[in-house]
């Protein structure tokens, strides 16, 4: 599967969060602070912006345009629960804050065999 189409609002929108375009997952960095979806690649954020970046993922796989109307129509506190919502539901998601040491992903399971190779150091958030 190719990267996602991103429309220009959907742009404004990750400028917003201060995102980067998205990268292919054979080309990142990860040692940087990151938002990873398969669907899109590797967004790299900077420090502190990582859970505004993956509420906004949220939104768009919700049909909402940012992370404040996808928490009002999840019922979910922006941007902390959308953005933990985004990453227990989303297959494939991993992300990497400013102050963590490790790559966080929701488990293996979801993970395809190349993201389990380049995500093997992985911490699971939800066990």
């Amino acid at each position: 599967m190719g990267p996602a189409f991103i429309t220009s609002l959907m742009y404004e929108h990750m400028c917003d969060c201060r995102m980067s375009h998205p990268v292919p997952l054979a080309e990142a960095d990860l040692c940087r602070p990151f938002v990873y979806q398969r669907q899109f690649g590797v967004f790299y954020v900077p420090g502190g912006l990582h859970p505004s970046a993956m509420s906004l993922l949220l939104a768009w796989s919700q049909g909402c345009d940012d992370g404040i109307a996808v928490a009002e129509k999840l019922g979910l506190e922006f941007s902390a629960e959308t953005a933990d919502h985004w990453l227990a539901i989303t297959e494939g998601a991993a992300f990497r804050s400013s102050v963590g040491k490790h790559i966080q992903i929701a488990n293996f399971k979801k993970l395809t065999i190349l993201e389990r190779r380049v995500f093997a150091d992985a911490v699971c958030v939800f066990n």
